[in-house]
């Protein structure tokens, strides 16, 4: 098959997204097919484009066996909804026209957010007959809305005017959790248009770690118990309860260092939240290459994976994956209708507390490092789970499998003189 797929994150963007969109494409090239990514240049928490790609609108390359195809951004920005928007225009504008240049296609898989790419996949299946799936990582402007990131009626209702078209004309919605599936059932989308293909972990690359480990000395982490929340800093994940649940603590409990990995809009806010406590038992780093992903997690006690209130049907956080793969316990604060909830019951890898409430965030912890046996326990069978279920082969398989149907479906209408939709 000739696939393209249209996502602004791409390796080496180290987001819980920019792995899984390389994997998958890599995955499907490893299968003889002939695949196009149109991405941006690598900006995940930066604030300009890398200087090998300064000067490019577009820069070309092939990497293991993938044309990737990288649009450049030029704006600064930290963190703001005006900044964000700019940067999806011009991403979608530039990967239209690149898209529409880059000949005919068989199916084009379009990866949100933003929304906006199901936009230019509408334009490549109209104007170059491929089929179009659309992937929602997450559900928007729900999240949105539920964040009180975007209060506008306006922009509100011009997001979700073109949400129900990116549904309407795409062959296939692929989400990635029941809950997602059936935010977009009462939306009155199709059923037999919505396919649920959960993101994955690669366990051979990320993978238990023996304690203490290289990371551990090399930051000074000592004896300490290490609570890690490692990824993405968006404000979707209600951080911010990290922090009042470290400011608790830090009198009752000095022992617990709380370690914070990554880059994203809301690092900045959480870094003067940190700063304004005068908290001295959290640490922030910056995100850490793909070679030490295993060390980071495997030098963590328990790991964390918040979200806020609202959020629990809207986004699943690929990081409980890489947790669970890590044979370290996880502690989620996330909300009563999140996949994660039911992920935790179903491996008995972890605890599950109330979001936004930093108390009980804080006496789960203090449960969790009185009892070694019973984190244990947890991690081992969080890798089983992840070994077991979790397979990037599986799901990656599913995306091609899909494609496949779809690709033949319109071979096959062509064929007989069908016409498309």
């Amino acid at each position: 098959m000739r696939i393209l797929i249209l996502h602004m994150r791409y390796h080496p963007d180290l987001t819980g997204t920019g792995p899984l969109v390389t994997q998958l494409a890599r995955d499907l090239a490893a299968e003889g097919d002939e695949v196009l990514v149109i991405t941006s240049a690598p900006h995940y928490g930066q604030e300009s484009a890398a200087a090998r790609y300064s000067g490019w609108l577009v820069h070309r390359a092939t990497e293991d066996g993938v044309q990737v195809w990288r649009t450049l951004l030029y704006l600064r920005h930290s963190g703001s909804v005006l900044g964000r928007g700019l940067d999806y225009l011009i991403y979608t504008v530039l990967s239209t026209v690149v898209a529409l240049g880059a000949g005919s296609r068989d199916a084009v898989l379009c990866i949100a957010p933003p929304i906006t790419v199901g936009f230019t996949g509408w334009l490549v299946r109209l104007l170059r007959g491929a089929r179009l799936v659309f992937n929602a990582q997450d559900i928007w402007p729900d999240g949105l809305a539920a964040m009180g990131r975007v209060r506008s009626p306006f922009l509100l209702g011009l997001l979700r005017t073109l949400e129900r078209f990116t549904y309407h004309v795409s062959d296939a919605v692929v989400v990635v959790s029941e809950g997602m599936r059936q935010n977009l059932l009462r939306k009155n989308v199709p059923p037999e248009k919505v396919t649920v293909i959960p993101n994955w972990v690669d366990t051979a690359e990320i993978r238990p770690v023996d304690l203490p480990n290289d990371f551990r000395r090399e930051y000074g982490l000592g004896d300490s118990f290490v609570a890690l929340f490692a990824g993405n800093l968006g404000f979707a994940a209600g951080i911010e309860q990290i922090v009042e649940c470290a400011a608790i603590l830090e009198r009752t409990a000095p022992e617990i260092c709380f370690l914070i990995v990554g880059e994203g809009s809301a690092r900045d806010s959480l870094r003067k939240m940190v700063h304004d406590f005068g908290l001295k038992n959290v640490r922030f780093l910056t995100t850490q290459p793909k070679e030490r992903v295993a060390e980071l997690y495997g030098a963590a006690d328990v790991s964390l994976v918040t979200l806020r209130q609202g959020m629990g049907s809207l986004s699943v956080p690929s990081k409980a994956y890489a947790i669970m793969a890590s044979g370290r316990p996880l502690l989620a604060a996330v909300p009563k209708d999140s996949a994660i909830r039911q992920l935790v019951a179903d491996a008995g890898c972890g605890v599950c507390v109330r979001p936004e409430d930093p108390q009980a965030l804080a006496d789960a912890l203090l449960q969790l490092a009185g009892d070694p046996e019973r984190r244990s326990l947890m991690g081992r069978r969080g890798r089983q789970y992840a070994e077991a279920n979790t397979s990037r082969r599986a799901a990656t398989q599913a995306y091609r499998a899909l494609l496949s149907r779809l690709t033949t479906s319109r071979v096959s209408a062509e064929a007989s003189g069908g016409q498309e939709r």
